[in-house]
């Protein structure tokens, strides 16, 4: 005799299969549609640690433009000067990390920060792109008798002390600049800072401090209108975009080589795959001819990485500049 179940019991049965299946599987289900999965669905926050007006926040707005387009969301520029960026990159890193707040990133920010900074110089962040790397330039005082760096040294050992120089602030790439300088130059010129390389370089413009080092970006439209004297650029090898008659360092102080990086960041616990879709993004963004041709304009050459070649990078550049710190006797408190 066969034994056989009436149609209901054998549709209980399999709509009960059914529904443990279906409890197995919503964990997973959840785990796939993450908040990183509809990354963003509503505005992005980039902060730029530095006042509107200067190389960072220059090439900060172009790249924000682009990545609009491309997220399909507002990255909407906030800028926080202060602490040779520190202060900005401190509240970015206050901030959750849920892929919102993305923060532009100098050597002052991470592997020149001060003891001071509220946040770990290597741990908090997760490294995201390089975006630009990029020249400074060294200017002068158009009144001043200063035509190249030898007259610089020279004014500067004539007047030990006597002869300043502006930065961006204190503990910043221009503020390690000139120690650099002075310490293979032998001058002691004095260290003057300022909130941004705006300022820095307009109190160069009225006369208010002799010198800056300052990134091409800000200082090339100011040394084409005249407004400001370049002597020299801090990169030993001369990068597209700089005049030829404006010569390397290197050719008057031997060893002088500083190429500076620019980069974004998120908070560290960002999840993976926004810190890697941002990554791509931007790098997508820089290999544009146009998008590469605005930032040429401005002085500075894009460049690209993963997250881990950023990550190599910046560690490579605090050893470099751990070492200078040491031999000029600088403690960034």
């Amino acid at each position: 005799m066969s034994h056989t179940h009436p149609p209901s019991q054998g549709l209980r049965r399999r709509d009960a299969l059914a529904a443990a299946l279906a409890g197995i599987a919503t964990p997973f289900a959840a785990l796939a549609s993450g908040p990183e999965s509809n990354w963003p669905h509503r505005p992005v926050r980039m902060v730029v640690p530095f006042p509107p007006g200067g190389g960072s926040d220059a090439v900060a707005r172009i790249l924000s433009t682009v990545l609009s387009e491309k997220l399909g969301q507002p990255v909407v520029l906030d800028n926080k000067p202060g602490g040779a960026g520190t202060v900005g990159v401190s509240y970015a890193l206050q901030q959750p990390a849920d892929g919102y707040t993305i923060v532009w990133c100098t050597p002052a920010a991470q592997y020149l920060a001060p003891k001071s900074v509220r946040y770990d110089p290597v741990a908090d962040f997760a490294p995201v792109s390089q975006t630009v790397a990029a020249t400074y330039i060294l200017v002068v005082d158009p009144k001043l008798n200063i035509h190249s760096v030898a007259d610089l040294v020279a004014a500067a050992k004539a007047k030990p002390g006597g002869i300043n120089y502006a930065t961006a602030g204190i503990g910043g790439q221009g503020h390690l600049m000139g120690a650099y300088f002075n310490l293979l130059a032998g001058t002691d010129m004095t260290m003057v800072p300022f909130t941004g390389e705006a300022p820095a370089i307009t109190g160069v413009i009225g006369s208010q401090v002799h010198a800056t080092f300052v990134s091409s970006a800000a200082a090339m439209p100011q040394v084409k209108a005249g407004k400001v004297r370049a002597i020299g650029m801090s990169a030993a090898n001369r990068l597209p975009g700089i005049p030829a008659d404006i010569p390397p360092i290197a050719a008057t102080l031997p060893g002088y080589d500083v190429t500076a990086i620019n980069y974004i960041a998120m908070r560290s616990g960002t999840p993976k795959a926004i810190v890697d879709r941002l990554s791509k993004l931007i790098n997508e963004a820089l290999a544009t001819p146009s998008v590469r041709d605005r930032i040429a304009a401005v002085g500075v050459v894009p460049v690209g990485s993963t997250p881990e070649e950023l990550g190599q990078r910046v560690a490579a550049e605090r050893t470099k500049w751990t070492d200078v710190l040491q031999k000029t006797n600088i403690v960034l408190e």
